[in-house]
């Protein structure tokens, strides 16, 4: 008589299941760590555009002669968040001269942390110096945080994102 080897079924439901539940496992890290890259590369993208325009509204100054104005919000109301607006007095009439504006994406939380306190806007004389202004904005999407430091000569740094933990953001 020939015996023939093999799974039973219920052999080969109990291994199907603990594949599906490995499967499943897998997915959500696998979903998790490319959701954190996406953030990552979002918040590092921020910056950057944040960054070119400090740049260039102290370029700008310079090269007019007169300050310009970076604010927080589309609006000038201090909320980062939102965006920031690039801008300019004219001189003839005093109007408002927009050179920029850059709305966030809505999930990235960006706020200033400066002195003086007070002021909701950056302002970069015709030296381009920040008018004696200093700060951090601080960036945080999703797990990650970092900053953009400027300092009182109006030039600034980016730093590396970090993984977010209970101090940072809050």
């Amino acid at each position: 008589m020939h015996h023939q080897r093999g799974f039973s079924l219920l052999e080969l439901l109990c291994v199907l299941a603990i594949l599906s539940i490995l499967a499943h496992a897998g997915a959500a890290q696998f979903l998790s760590v490319s959701q954190k890259t996406r953030d990552k590369n979002t918040l590092k993208s921020e910056m950057k555009r944040l960054a070119q325009a400090l740049t260039q509204a102290r370029q700008l100054a310079v090269i007019s002669g007169q300050s310009s104005y970076l604010c927080g919000g589309v609006d000038c109301d201090g909320h980062w968040s939102d965006g920031f607006k690039l801008y300019q007095m004219a001189s003839t009439n005093g109007a408002e001269k927009i050179y920029r504006q850059i709305l966030f994406d809505h999930a990235l939380a960006v706020s200033w942390h400066g002195f003086p306190i007070k002021k909701q806007q950056i302002e970069f004389q015709s030296n381009g110096l920040s008018s004696y202004q200093n700060g951090t904005f601080e960036f945080c999407l999703g797990a990650w945080q970092a900053d953009v430091v400027l300092n009182q000569s109006g030039r600034f740094y980016l730093t590396d994102p970090q993984r977010l933990n209970s101090e940072l953001c809050g």
